[in-house]
């Protein structure tokens, strides 16, 4: 198994990093129907361009509407949460990860923005420090990771202040801030893959994600890909095929799509074949899970 190379002399690796970093997300957020009358001005909708990397509340929304939100409605403090076509969106979940989930693919994203009846079944409440949590959740869940990749050997030996440059280069969009520390957190120990594979797979917004143990290679060295993991823990989603000719003898089995399932990582749909370690060092978000969207795909008419 090749030796990880360091961030900064992988070239093409850096391309591919780089672009999975660059993809955004044009997004329209008006104010819901139902709060309109709660403003104490009117405000035109709000356009911006989104990192598929980054977290609803940490966006300039709330800023641009500031002024025309009133600090009480109907008694209750004002709180401020997104929804699209009536789906509540957690906050904690990453914009491309929504995206992904619920969106239909139509641009821009129109988002309906709520200043009352929060629902606190489907969202969890943000407090007054509203960065700081989204950073404590973000570094939760990039320890986490680092926990199922390497027993959490390399996030321990990290620093605070080094925490600190990870969260403010997603934070600030920086993603040579950013990558000076998470190529640590990409690197293999001992020249060996990930002991498990930090994965997430959702179906539908706010049901239980499936989260399990697997392996980027097996015992006799075969590598472990996309549709064997689907083939464990989402079976209606793969067809199992015989191996081409081209494909890698390293591979174990070979697996397509099946017709009805449309699986996306990062907003594309990846190759059933592609080695899981690949997707997991390449198109991970920024806390290091690789997040699997499983939708039933559109039938053309």
């Amino acid at each position: 198994y090749n030796e990880y190379k360091s961030y900064l002399s992988m070239a093409n690796d850096r391309e591919v990093l780089k672009e999975v970093w660059e993809g955004k997300i044009p997004i329209k957020f008006v104010i819901d129907e139902a709060d309109r009358s709660h403003l104490l001005a009117e405000k035109y909708p709000y356009n911006i361009l989104v990192s598929r990397m980054t977290y609803l509340p940490l966006l300039p929304v709330g800023r641009h509407y500031n002024s025309a939100v009133p600090t009480e409605v109907n008694g209750q403090p004002t709180e401020m949460w997104y929804s699209y076509r009536g789906i509540p969106l957690k906050w904690h979940l990453p914009v491309g990860v929504l995206f992904d989930l619920v969106g239909d693919g139509s641009l821009p994203w129109q988002l309906d923005i709520h200043i009352s009846e929060f629902p606190a079944d489907k969202i969890q409440r943000l407090g007054t420090n509203v960065e700081e949590e989204v950073k404590t959740s973000f570094i939760h869940n990039v320890k986490e990771a680092g926990w199922i990749k390497h027993r959490g050997l390399v996030t321990s030996a990290l620093r605070p202040e080094q925490f600190n440059q990870l969260w403010r280069g997603l934070h600030r969009d920086k993603f040579d801030d950013f990558w000076m520390i998470n190529h640590r957190l990409m690197e293999h120990i001992d020249n060996t893959p990930y002991r498990f594979i930090p994965f997430r797979i959702y179906i539908d917004m706010h049901q239980r994600f499936i989260q399990k143990s697997f392996k980027p290679m097996t015992e006799d060295g075969k590598l472990t890909t996309l549709g064997q993991l689907l083939s464990c823990f989402y079976p209606e989603a793969v067809i199992e095929e015989e191996p081409t000719e081209q494909e890698s003898p390293d591979i174990l089995k070979s697996y397509s799509a099946t017709d009805n399932i449309c699986v996306k990582i990062q907003g594309i749909e990846a190759p059933f074949n592609t080695p899981i370690q690949w997707l997991s060092e390449h198109l991970s978000h920024a806390d290091n899970f690789l997040y699997i969207i499983i939708q039933q795909r559109k039938q053309k008419s």
